[in-house]
């Protein structure tokens, strides 16, 4: 009974001295386009291995290494977004500030775009929609043409979120300066990011 307590305490300390020398890897992931936690899930693994975790509502994520390294090959997935490898340095965690990695984006759909098509006359307002696309209704047919904007469904198409309200954001602040508050009344609630505008930005233009 002694030999079997010593060898089980034998193994725990092993295990412990052996977690001991593993790196605990802490990061915080952000979005290129408003260095904040981009939209969606975030997994991260450990490059070949099933050693992985998923960041919390602030991006921020703890991943303890199987073994120790001097650089820990990260696969980072989140949302729409381009699938990252991030070379994380085994020095970085004993850092006391959480290290940031950023997930780049490239966006079709920006401020930019929107600034265009308000000039050309072709403004949108993406409309977050499920798998079946809602048809406008005759009110918001009526919308489209008062304002001269078009709705457009979402759907499942990748597009990423972030990109998708600055956007959106542009054309919201133009139709807050030209049509004052009127056009908010006939609208539809679905527009991406619309409460988020109305918690952060004033009404003003660039």
């Amino acid at each position: 009974m002694k030999i079997k307590l010593l060898i089980l305490f034998l193994a725990f300390i092993n295990t412990e001295y052996s977690s001991s020398q593993n790196d605990t890897i802490r990061g915080k992931i952000i979005s290129s386009i408003n260095m904040k936690k981009p939209i969606g899930d975030i997994y991260i693994f450990e490059k070949g291995t099933t050693n992985g975790t998923i960041a919390d509502s602030l991006g921020i994520f703890t991943l303890v290494s199987k073994s120790q390294k001097e650089i820990y090959v990260l696969e980072i997935s989140v949302g729409n977004y381009s699938n990252k490898t991030y070379k994380y340095k085994s020095s970085w965690s004993k850092r006391k500030k959480t290290k940031s990695i950023v997930i780049n984006a490239e966006c079709k759909i920006n401020k930019e775009k929107a600034r265009k098509d308000w000039k050309s006359g072709t403004p949108k307002l993406y409309i977050n929609s499920g798998i079946a696309p809602v048809e406008n209704s005759i009110e918001d047919k009526i919308f489209e043409k008062k304002y001269n904007i078009e709705y457009v469904e979402l759907g499942c198409e990748a597009k990423i979120y972030e990109c998708v309200t600055e956007y959106n954001f542009y054309i919201i602040k133009v139709l807050d300066i030209k049509y004052k508050r009127e056009w908010r009344k006939t609208k539809r609630e679905e527009i991406v990011g619309v409460e988020d505008y109305s918690n952060t930005i004033k009404t003003c233009l660039d």
